[in-house]
């Protein structure tokens, strides 16, 4: 419970030393910034494990783009993509520079095998790499690819913009903000997935009128009131 609870303050935008100072004033557990640090890192690792065995079922457009973070003072880029209709997140590698091979690819590459059923478009900005990827994973699917679109469409309502991710991006960069960096690439990655996890299974989506992205998406694990508690119970049942 006392695990669950850190997890969750800290990941909901507590600082690791206010997440500390919450549990020993409401729940008298002696934990330190440090110790929950670790326990993004532990628990971040178990959680991606088990919740990759399972599949999202894709069911509306599908919308990529790459978010900068800061890690040790220097740029490097998350790559993610949403279903807008499910809003479930695929969650892509993290990289050092744009790259095509260790940033578009996989992504696609987990979009075309880590998924049920195709999406029937896939929207992107201009970026080069995410043609490329798509002709190797989507091409004579019938998946249909609209590639270019620029930020500026959102405002405009165009049918084809790229709202979802973009709004998405922005969930992270608010969290990620105060933290002033990532001392280093793992933690930075272990941090981002467990945001992916807490979106996905445990905060109810207001687009989704309060139902869960992972729900909607098909995979429907036994979690009731605390969910996140449940969910680390479950994957370590699993193992």
């Amino acid at each position: 419970m006392v695990i669950a609870e850190s997890l969750s303050l800290h990941l909901r935008g507590c600082s690791e030393s206010d997440t500390a100072d919450h549990m020993r004033q409401n729940h008298g557990a002696w934990v330190s910034g440090g110790t929950i640090h670790r326990w993004i890192q532990d628990y971040s690792r178990r959680l991606h494990g088990f919740l990759s065995l399972f599949k999202p079922r894709l069911k509306g457009s599908v919308h990529a783009d790459e978010v900068i973070v800061k890690v040790k003072k220097e740029r490097e880029y998350s790559w993610g993509a949403i279903d807008r209709r499910t809003k479930f997140k695929i969650s892509g590698p993290l990289t050092l520079t744009k790259s095509y091979r260790m940033g578009a690819k996989p992504l696609y590459e987990k979009l075309r095998d880590g998924c049920e059923g195709l999406p029937p478009t896939i929207v992107t900005d201009k970026l080069g790499h995410y043609r490329r990827a798509f002709n190797k994973y989507f091409y004579h699917t019938g998946v249909k690819m609209v590639h270019g679109v620029p930020i500026a469409c959102r405002k405009h309502g165009l049918k084809h913009n790229n709202n979802p991710i973009e709004r998405e991006n922005e969930r992270i960069k608010t969290r990620t903000k105060t933290m002033k960096g990532f001392k280093s690439h793992v933690s930075c990655k272990q941090f981002l997935d467990m945001l992916d996890t807490m979106h996905n299974f445990i905060k109810p989506s207001m687009a989704l009128k309060g139902n869960y992205p992972a729900e909607q998406a098909g995979i429907k694990l036994p979690l009731a009131r605390n969910r996140l508690l449940l969910l680390i119970q479950i994957s370590a049942m699993a193992f």
